[in-house]
């Protein structure tokens, strides 16, 4: 017969791990098989390859498997003499994976791919590698400043359409000068590239023409040109460019600052300031003190400068004048020139909602609207109209009704202009009505 003292301590024992349980730390039976394990050898023309980086990304998904957000790097394995890797612990519910490789010579192609964990059992997924080409070269500078951080990089008709959270997941395309002119590149999937070209920035490019061996324009429309500047690489091939000298530098930085707030002059932030010309452009957007600074290279030229709120409650708008283009305020952009007091003030969206009444050659449209910043009810004026017969009422505390008479019978299209006030911006909106 077991002793109290044996006793206490089994049922101490058991109740501890029921804690442990309820706590989430340790789980039931179905604990081991919640989780999955997987593993594998990353292989190059069918040879092992040692210390390869091997990383394990995740992202929640939605109801039909689509990832939620980028996906998140959860862990990195460095590959063995036998090129394995191995991962556990991988949860299967709701989530996706995606397995990156990477060959730290640079010999083999970046590559990634799409795993899905089994629960309790181990997945095996060996990766064959593509053995990479290389592009290098050196380049010298028109005015005599250092070439590094001018970038080299090829034109692709394959590579990332999600945007630049999932650009991880692709062979690199660009690279760096070096302080000494010169540049490698490599990983690079044999392809055909349209183009090798040297940039300074985003926004002066040119390209090679590997028939003359010198720098040209990016070609568009030449059929001739576009011949000059097409890059056919092979698997393991080493290209060296021939050396040239770069001749369109980027504009010097030019620095844009300015405020939005609301009309009473609180400041709002996240508001989206978009400066564009014909040929360049760019955006940015408030900080909670409602200021806003661009420092970029901008082409010179004249811009518009447009205010947007992407939560959709205060009035987009131009600097210098309303929604309409017509009405606005252009900047003039000389590069390293700074530009201030791009300054506005948003009025708040006005919503309305609408009834109509249908009569016998006429029809009645009440209006009830609202500031939707604040919820208040705004003054004004409101006209309807329907070609050449149109009336005007007063907004009072919000609500008009307006009649219009002598009306032909049919489904019309009215339509509705309300005037705005200093807080609130005006409306036009089309109103569908049937007249008998």
């Amino acid at each position: 017969m077991a002793s109290r003292s044996s006793v206490r301590t089994c049922v101490g024992a058991l109740l501890a791990l029921f804690a442990l349980i309820v706590a989430g730390l340790v789980s039931p039976a179905t604990a081991a098989t919640s989780t999955g394990k997987l593993k594998g050898v990353i292989t190059l023309n069918g040879a092992p390859v040692n210390f390869a980086k091997v990383q394990l990304y995740r992202s929640a998904q939605d109801e039909d498997g689509d990832d939620v957000a980028p996906p998140t790097r959860l862990k990195t394995d460095n590959t063995d003499s036998s090129g394995r890797y191995s991962f556990s612990g991988l949860k299967v519910k709701d989530y996706n994976y995606t397995l990156l490789v990477t060959d730290r010579t640079g010999k083999a192609v970046k590559t990634s791919r799409s795993i899905r964990p089994k629960a309790g059992k181990t997945v095996t997924d060996n990766v064959h590698l593509k053995l990479g080409a290389t592009v290098r070269g050196a380049l010298t500078t028109s005015d005599g400043r250092s070439p590094a951080g001018l970038t080299v990089g090829v034109k692709a008709f394959f590579g990332n359409e999600r945007g630049g959270e999932y650009d991880k997941f692709f062979p690199a395309l660009t690279t760096t000068v070096k302080a000494d002119g010169t540049f490698r590149l490599s990983g690079l999937p044999g392809a055909d590239y349209d183009a090798a070209f040297v940039a300074d920035g985003p926004k002066v490019e040119q390209c090679y023409d590997l028939v003359t061996g010198s720098l040209a324009e990016c070609a568009k429309n030449d059929p001739v040109q576009i011949q000059h500047q097409k890059l056919t690489l092979a698997a393991g091939e080493v290209r060296t460019l021939p050396t040239v000298t770069v001749t369109k530098f980027a504009p010097p930085a030019t620095r844009l600052t300015g405020k939005v707030t609301d009309t009473s002059g609180k400041a709002l932030k996240g508001i989206k300031v978009r400066l564009s010309s014909p040929d360049d452009g760019t955006k940015t957007f408030t900080r909670s003190s409602g200021r806003f600074t661009v420092n970029e290279a901008l082409r010179a030229g004249t811009y518009t400068v447009r205010y947007d709120d992407p939560k959709n409650v205060w009035a987009s708008q131009y600097l210098g004048g309303g929604p309409d283009k017509s009405v606005r305020q252009t900047v003039v952009v000389t590069p390293g020139q700074p530009v201030r007091n791009l300054d506005t003030k948003l009025k708040s969206i006005a919503t309305a909602k609408i009834s109509t009444t249908p009569g016998n050659g006429s029809a009645k449209v009440a209006f009830q609207i609202k500031r939707k910043a604040t919820g208040s009810a705004p003054s004004g004026t409101l006209t309807l109209s329907y070609q050449s017969i149109s009336k005007t009422v007063t907004v009072a505390k919000g609500k008009a009704t307006v009649k219009l008479s002598g009306l032909p019978k049919g489904t019309l299209s009215l339509v509705a202009d309300y005037s705005g006030t200093g807080s609130t911006a005006e409306f036009s909106k089309i109103v569908k009505v049937t007249v008998r």
